[in-house]
């Protein structure tokens, strides 16, 4: 049986990020993949959001952190992530129904700056010349200027390259089925070839919809967890339209970025269709149609749009509070999980890499990480 001193279980961006950290820091790593490097939640088409705006006051450590990381990625990996900081402009309009609206706004603020989180209250006529068109019901916005986008496959694919560089070993179509713990500490992991490997000191399972299952079938441990596949549309902008920033209406459920090809591209959360056991999404017309809705009633231009493609093929998991889970197994110090990201770990990926790297090598949990515990789901 051979042996190494870290697995990592899943070729996501969070277990990509993780094995380059414990390789940067002289670990002997591998990482493991049922599939592809980026196969899951982190591929896909399109941008995803690097954002620290609009979060959880509990993942605000994180993303302040994950934001000092983000514009020294492509030289500290030596590969593009396709990251670009084009600020948020999160709008609102009136209070509906118990909806944070616009009278929440300067609070929001106050709370992401005391996080260290620059941001700033914008009113209708700084809006009106920082993103023409916006429909005329809008009455304030709340900047985030650190915000951006990056290329989710580039960057998952740039972490596993740094890795490879530094000595960690990166294995494709190479599938974890269970987990054995000793009472050293080792874990032995059962390979879908009928091979086996032993990871004298700790193993990392970041393989988000596997995540569940491997916890069930070794550790006898029910996640209180659900797959969703959010729901992607892709319009074709009018001519002369601009997008000078990303532009998110949580009321709505609609985020607006700018795709590297000009299209514009429309997400906010709302999941298509997915069948959890085959791994396929179908889209949702319904869904489509809210989403063409949405953003023709926060930016009036794009209305009527031609729609060139609609996307739900890739699951993410969440939880019930929507923060993910960022933990040791009950039970194996030497086991740690990190899943139910509820659409959070691309921005946080390279904050979180390096502290579950952090906390495996040096045995203490970085504090960014204390809310994100098992037992805070009932899970012990």
């Amino acid at each position: 049986m051979q042996s190494v001193e870290y697995a990592v279980i899943g070729g996501g961006v969070v277990g990509t990020a993780t094995a380059w950290n414990l390789a940067r820091r002289g670990a002997e790593a591998v990482l493991l993949e049922a599939g592809e490097l980026a196969s899951g939640a982190s591929g896909g088409p399109g941008r995803r959001g690097v954002r620290a705006g609009g979060r959880d006051l509990r993942e605000l450590p994180l993303a302040r952190r994950a934001m000092e990381l983000w514009p020294e990625l492509d030289s500290a990996l030596g590969a593009p992530t396709g990251y670009r900081r084009n600020g948020l402009l999160s709008v609102y309009d009136v209070e509906v129904a118990g909806v944070s609206g616009w009278q929440s706004v300067p609070a929001r603020a106050q709370a992401q700056q005391a996080a260290g989180i620059p941001c700033s209250v914008v009113d209708r006529e700084r809006l009106d010349e920082m993103q023409p068109g916006l429909a005329g019901d809008i009455r304030v916005a709340l900047f985030t200027p650190e915000d951006g986008t990056g290329d989710h496959p580039a960057t998952t694919r740039a972490f596993a390259k740094a890795a490879g560089e530094l000595g960690a070993r990166v294995l494709e179509h190479t599938a974890a089925t269970g987990l054995v713990p000793h009472p050293d500490g080792s874990v032995t992991l059962r390979l879908a070839e009928g091979d086996e490997l032993r990871a004298t000191r700790g193993v990392v399972l970041a393989a988000n919809r596997a995540v569940p299952r491997l916890l069930a079938d070794s550790f006898g441990l029910s996640l209180p967890v659900w797959e969703k596949a959010t729901q992607v549309t892709f319009v074709a902008p009018p001519p002369g339209f601009a997008l000078n920033h990303q532009v998110g209406h949580t009321r709505r459920a609609l985020s607006v970025k700018l795709t590297d090809e000009g299209q514009v591209m429309l997400s906010g959360g709302r999941p298509g269709g997915w069948d959890a056991a085959r791994g396929v999404g179908t889209p949702d017309p319904a869904v489509l149609r809210a989403s063409l809705a949405d953003v023709a009633a926060t930016i009036p231009a794009l209305g009527g749009a031609e729609v060139l493609a609609v996307d739900n093929s890739r699951a993410d998991t969440s939880t019930i509070d929507l923060i993910p889970v960022i933990d040791t197994v009950p039970g194996h110090r030497s086991v740690f999980a990190g899943t139910g990201w509820s659409g959070h770990g691309f921005a946080l990926a390279p904050a979180v890499g390096e502290a579950l790297a952090d906390w495996a090598l040096d045995g203490e949990r970085p504090e960014a990480l204390r809310p994100f515990t098992f037992d805070r789901l009932g899970v012990s």
